[in-house]
This record gives C-alpha cells, structure tokens and sequence, in this order.
C-alpha cells in the first residue's frame, strides 16, 4: 500500500486537473478524470484507517514496554543517549524501542527525517500503564512528566481558552465552514427561492518550527525525575512561545502562520485616532461585534496581555462604583486570560509602539494541527569545549482562524 503522503499528492494533481477541464468539450475524459479521483480519495481514506491502526498498536505497544520496564519513557535519557551516539545506534530500552516506531512513522507517512524521531505514540499521554497498583510497577512507581503534545497543550493558553487541536496530521489539510441557509414562509403552492450557503475554505499546512538550545553534559547524566522535568519544561516552553505567538499575531509571511489579528474579516473596534484606554463600552464592543456576526457560540473568552490587565483591575466601570473592569479572573460575564505574546508595542497615530491589543471570540474556531511525531537531530560537538550538548528539535505545525467573524480585536488600548 502506498503511503499516505503520496495518496494526497495525487489526489491534489487530479483535483486540479478536474478543474481545469472543459466537461463539454470532452465529457468522457472529464468522467474519466472525476473517477480517477473517487479512487484516489477510497485510497486515502483506507490509507488513513490503516494509519489510525497502526497509530493504536504503536500506542499499546510503547505501553507494553513501559509495563515491562517499570517505568516511563524517558526524554533525557533519550536525549542523553543520542548525546554520546547522534544516530541513535547505542540507544537502550524503551528509548531505542520507541527510536525504532518513530523511523517507522515517517517510513510510513512517507517523512523525510534529519535526525531520531520521537513517534507520534510517545508524545501522548499513555493509554495503558498506569503504574497505580504494585503488580503493574507500583513500587517503581515515578511520577514522570508529561507527554509532549499534552505538555504543550497545557503551555499553550490559546489551547486553554479552547482552541481546537488536531494531531497526527498528514499533507496539507482542508477546513471548511459554512454560511447561513435562508429558510422561507410561503404560500400553499409557491414556489421557493434557492438559498445556497456560503463555504470558506482555510487550509492547514506544516510549518517547520525548530527549537534550539543546550544542556549540560553533567545535568543529562542526572536520572533525577526533577531533571527530567527541567528538561522538558524548557523546550515545551520554546515550542509553546512560538507556536502561541503564531497563533495570536503570525504575519503569514516569512514561514509563519497567520494569526488571529492579522486574519482578514475579523471584527474591529476602535479605541481612538491616537488609541485609548480600555474602557467597560469598549470592553462590551468586542463582543457585540461578535454577536452581530452570529458568533456568539462555544468557547467565548478574551485574551490581553499583561499591562492591560493591570488597567483592567483599576477602571471602574462607572464612577464611584468600586466595580472595575476585571473582577476574579472574569470580564463581562466571561473568562479573561492574558500572555505578553499578546503585543503591546503596536502604533496607532501619535501613540507609537505603545498600543496594546486586546481579543474576543469563539477560540474553538481557532484550529492548531501538528503533524507527525518530533524530529530530533543532537549537536555534541559545536558546545563541547563547554561540555554542552546542543540539540535542534524540528515539529511541523499550524494555526488557523476557520470563521473570521468569531473573532473581534482592539489594537490600540494606551496603558500608563
């Protein structure tokens, strides 16, 4: 069976060849092509279900070793191991085990790999093993970190305010939504009006994202599971800072996706010609601009960062009234979370890269795809007159606003 990728790249081609064509002036080789398609796209779909089985087993079997080690997964060793071997051949245990189903992955999904590959099972959390009773390894019980997608997750605040997260993607990958049908009240025997929705079509493609950085020869021999933890934490959050960076402000040039403020049909609200402090009829705007889109639906929350936070807890919402802007956590009746990714160094007039930015919206119509597992190429050289080790940690993702009208922004809040 052909992989995955080579299904999408032909499928892909004969799309755009169907559209090409004249179906009248030749209708037999425009069937001809339409069927091609329709067997190309019964091949994709028998490919992605025997992908999903082998995404299951690989999952059973990482839990199986990890059953038999009495122990997780270990990122730092892995790491530790590839330090004194770069092409992983003195990796041991479960470690090699788990080099062995990422080569495969890519084998597979048809991935071109510059260094050892973490697999798409070892970067989720374990559905197996659990270590809570002492026959499955209680008594080695540790109390590991987490696995690297859900690590992620729980850095991203764009994933806790909900935004939607797919993983194990493979080719580019379509999302569509769609516009409102018009129902009509007619007369016994009238005819009605066609009414056709509307689709939009964004496309999620991966975007390399690489996070570099070093540790210390003498910290990777550590087995301490503190050390592990330190690890980890230190490259989720890199991979996490860039990833929620695209996601908020992405330029949607220079291989970056293109984020929320800088999405075309977003809502808009205006503090003033040389911005404004944030105020409670501002505050209101953003959502009434979002409901007058109908988008008042799922996840609704806003998203600030820091500064404007800070005047949020000192702006009454009226004088004399001792109740301000932000109150536990919540604005409007609704969550509000903030990170500095959110900028606060735009121009509006006179107010020269001082301008912060404000958000609200549906953040489940935010969609953010990984594909595949981790590309992991290891350094020993370059640092070692320092006695680091120097690792480059390649994951391919995404983000994309699906429905512009869920979303409405102010860019030109001024904070003392």
């Amino acid at each position: 069976m052909r992989n995955i990728a080579e299904i999408r790249k032909d499928l892909s081609a004969q799309v755009k060849l169907i559209q090409g064509m004249d179906k009248k002036a030749d209708e037999a080789a425009y069937d001809a092509a339409v069927e091609k398609a329709v067997e190309l796209t019964k091949e994709l779909d028998q490919a992605s279900k025997v992908e999903a089985a082998q995404q299951r087993l690989a999952e059973r079997q990482l839990a199986n070793l990890e059953k038999e080690a009495g122990r997780a997964f270990s990122f730092a060793k892995f790491i530790r191991e590839l330090a004194e071997d770069p092409e992983g051949k003195s990796l041991t245990g479960i470690e090699a085990e788990v080099a062995k189903m990422g080569a495969e992955e890519y084998k597979r999904l048809g991935l071109n790999r510059r260094g050892v590959v973490l697999p798409s099972a070892a970067l989720r959390s374990s559905a197996g093993q659990n270590y809570t009773t002492n026959a499955d390894g209680g008594y080695a019980k540790q109390e590991m970190a987490p696995r690297y997608v859900d690590g992620l997750k729980e850095k991203l605040v764009v994933a806790k305010l909900g935004a939607t997260v797919l993983g194990d993607l493979v080719g580019s990958v379509p999302v569509v939504s769609a516009g409102a049908v018009t129902a009509q009240w007619l007369a016994e025997g009238a005819q009605a009006s066609v009414s056709k929705a509307t689709f939009a079509r964004v496309t999620l493609t991966p975007h390399r994202n690489a996070v570099i950085g070093a540790f210390s020869k003498d910290l990777l021999k550590q087995t301490s599971i503190d050390v592990e933890g330190i690890i980890m934490d230190k490259i989720l959050t890199a991979h996490a800072e860039l990833l929620e960076a695209a996601c908020i402000n992405g330029s949607g040039s220079s291989n970056q996706p293109t984020g929320i403020l800088n999405t075309d049909g977003i809502g808009s609200v205006a503090g003033g010609t040389n911005g404004a402090a944030i105020s409670w009829a501002n505050v209101v705007k953003l959502e009434t601009v979002v409901n007058s889109n109908n988008g008042n639906r799922g996840k609704l929350a806003y998203l600030t960062n820091a500064k404007v936070i800070g005047a949020m807890k000192t702006v009454e919402r009226a004088n004399n009234t001792a109740r301000f802007l932000l109150e536990d956590g919540k604005s409007n009746g609704y969550d509000v979370e903030w990170t500095n990714l959110v900028p606060s160094n735009l121009t509006k007039g006179s107010a020269t890269g001082s301008c912060s930015a404000m958000i609200f919206g549906n953040w489940e119509d935010l969609y953010i795809g990984h594909w595949g597992g981790v590309d992991i190429v290891i350094d020993p050289y370059t640092l070692a007159a320092y006695g680091d080790v120097r690792f480059v940690l390649n994951s391919w993702d995404d983000c994309a606003v699906v429905e512009p009208k869920s979303f409405a922004a102010i860019k030109d809040i001024t904070t003392a």
